[in-house]
């Protein structure tokens, strides 16, 4: 899907859905949203009950970029727990806690050598699904932590992916939106500003040895308003675009999202943020605002 940009301010947005292959439920949530809704891309967690069914339904629908949602906090690794002694709890998840996670990976010698075997065997599980590689970002984010990102950048760089997220959120963008206030989000965000001139100086040394630029988005919306992205937010956000290219990401279908008062339900429309992605007034409101809409790899193509 695509709207026609206006040539002083062109426009490009990507409409992301994080934990595609998380279940079954949210797999049929990301699936309508971008049959029947606006949603151009996904990001698929390779480890999850719901993969194989994600890469199945990510086949049957081939305008949807797909990329890799790399895990290495909360949930299941693709290497066996006992492979990964040092960074997965005794319930066989990697650690949900992300300060103790973040020391570990940063500090223990063993945690990082495991890190670095569970980011190859993640990278090596999406390129055997035979889908099109759109772009790689991070659950909750833990992408950005140095020793994660280093690993992270040679391996997209081995699988010639070169479209990353990078998280750019304007707080005061957020605020006039009618977002949250300050939280631990918040929080978040400054301390991924304050790894961004280190990561991005560390991309640029891949780049000059992989002859390849990285792209990422101007702006990346959606963390600061994490399960909350209702109609009025987004519709608001799209008057306060700071990016020529941005990417505003939803959760559709997941168990963390808001629940729609009990009179907007329906057996289809379970959380606020499917609902957004499916709604005629946010479709309007991209028509009015003359964004063009799209995945990564087009994106890129529109910016050249």
């Amino acid at each position: 899907m695509s709207h026609s940009k206006p040539s002083q301010t062109p426009c490009f947005v990507i409409l992301n859905a994080d934990d595609f292959g998380y279940s079954r439920i949210v797999n049929r949530a990301i699936q309508k949203a971008h049959t029947e809704g606006v949603l151009t891309s996904a990001s698929l967690m390779v480890a999850e009950e719901g993969f194989a069914e994600a890469v199945q339904l990510a086949k049957e629908m081939p305008h949807l970029g797909v990329g890799l949602h790399l895990v290495l906090t909360l949930d299941r690794p693709v290497l066996p727990p006992e492979a990964l002694p040092n960074i997965v709890r005794p319930n066989g998840k990697l650690d949900a806690d992300l300060f103790r996670a973040g020391l570990r990976y940063s500090f223990s010698p063993k945690a990082q050598k495991e890190l670095s075997s569970e980011i190859e065997a993640q990278f090596v599980r999406f390129a055997e699904t035979g889908l099109e590689w759109s772009h790689v970002d991070g659950h909750q984010h833990f992408h950005l932590p140095p020793v994660v990102w280093d690993k992270m950048l040679e391996q997209a760089a081995q699988y010639g992916v070169y479209r990353l997220r990078y998280p750019a959120e304007p707080i005061r963008s957020h605020l006039r939106s009618g977002g949250q206030g300050v939280n631990l989000d918040t929080l978040a965000a400054l301390f991924f500003r304050r790894l961004r001139h280190r990561n991005l100086r560390r991309m640029r040394e891949v780049e000059r040895s992989s002859q390849r630029f990285f792209f990422l988005c101007d702006r990346v919306y959606g963390h600061l308003q994490t399960g909350k992205m209702d109609i009025a937010y987004c519709t608001r956000l799209l008057e306060r675009l700071e990016g020529t290219t941005n990417e505003i990401y939803f959760h559709p279908g997941a168990s963390h999202a808001t629940l729609l008062p009990t009179s907007q339900q329906s057996s289809e429309v379970r959380d606020v943020e499917l609902h957004t992605l499916l709604s005629p007034l946010f479709r309007q409101a991209l028509d009015r605002a003359e964004i063009r809409v799209g995945n990564y790899r087009e994106v890129e193509s529109w910016k050249k």
